[in-house]
């Protein structure tokens, strides 16, 4: 009897020092898992914030109510309306030949002149039918034969131009007008059109494209090389647009390429732990940025403080004129 009551005893204690020992392990690992825990959300928001701004392009606007967008590696051009109604005409662009052919420049321009017939002097005056120019002597055309007929839509078989068919060239002169920006790119641009939010965007805090001046080259220019370098939601954080029937610069602007965009974006800006957010329709995202919206949305964003005295630029100003005294 005396034995089977120290067993139970002693199973008692066991039971006893077991349960002790249990709490203590559970207690130390308390702070570890936590910490871990911790680490591992931080990793997640990092990530999610990294798709959210991973390959953005940067987006020119357009308030007006169309543009033309030229893709050469497609050899198509898509005459886009704000409706969401689009015009796709084959075309065949310019390659490099012993008789001065050049390969179609690209960037982002606007239509500077229309006619309907035009005379080419340096290619046995050729004429070109339905003339849409927006690149010096760059433009949209027909001509009179129809051998080039078989190249539209297939591959480049011009001097530089942009060659149509008769018929979709002298529809497109009739849908267009002077001032209509045309962006022209190898499929893989860095830089895009997209149309004005008519009710968000403010013309009053965005950057007006126009004509002839360096500082908007250098600003564009400089507005490229930050998205390369992932710096460009965090330096300049406004909009670039181009005002209602403008000339653009001579040359246009760059679009960049896009497999060059291998830096992450960095957060937006903040200061004095206000958060600098942009627009929903800010920038045009990766569809694989976009498909993540949902999942980045139900995350926490991790803020970036920064000093008053920040790098971060905003719209340039333009001086207002002195008056001159009569």
């Amino acid at each position: 009897m005396k034995t089977l009551f120290h067993l139970c005893i002693a199973l008692s204690l066991t039971g006893i020092v077991f349960v002790c020992s249990q709490l203590s392990i559970r207690a130390d690992s308390t702070p570890q898992s936590t910490a871990d825990s911790l680490l591992k959300r931080q990793q997640l928001i990092s990530i999610a914030n990294h798709l959210e701004f991973a390959r953005i392009c940067d987006t020119v606007y357009v308030p007006g109510n169309r543009f033309i967008d030229v893709n050469l590696a497609t050899q198509h051009a898509t005459l886009h309306y704000r409706n969401g109604d689009t015009l796709l005409v084959p075309i065949s662009t310019g390659r490099i030949t012993n008789d001065g052919g050049i390969l179609t420049p690209t960037g982002i321009f606007s239509i500077q002149s229309k006619t309907r017939e035009a005379i080419s002097r340096q290619f046995d005056n050729t004429k070109m039918l339905w003339w849409i120019g927006f690149n010096y002597n760059v433009g949209f055309h027909g001509l009179e034969k129809d051998s080039y007929y078989r190249h539209l839509g297939v591959r480049p078989s011009s001097h530089g131009c942009v060659r149509t068919g008769r018929e979709a060239v002298e529809d497109l002169y009739k849908r267009v007008s002077e001032g209509d920006p045309v962006i022209v790119h190898d499929g893989n641009p860095a830089r895009i059109l997209a149309f004005t939010d008519t009710v968000r965007f403010d013309t009053n805090k965005a950057f007006a494209l126009g004509s002839r001046t360096k500082t908007m080259g250098k600003l564009m220019e400089e507005r490229l090389q930050l998205l390369y370098k992932g710096e460009r939601i965090a330096r300049q954080n406004f909009s670039v647009y181009i005002p209602l029937a403008r000339q653009l610069r001579p040359g246009g602007f760059a679009v960049g390429v896009r497999d060059s965009l291998t830096m992450p974006q960095q957060r937006p800006i903040t200061i004095a732990g206000t958060s600098i957010a942009a627009p929903l329709d800010y920038f045009a995202r990766t569809s694989t940025a976009w498909n993540n919206r949902a999942t980045i949305k139900a995350l926490p964003v991790l803020k970036q403080e920064i000093l008053p005295d920040s790098t971060t630029t905003t719209a340039p100003r333009k001086k207002p004129r002195k008056k001159k005294s009569l």
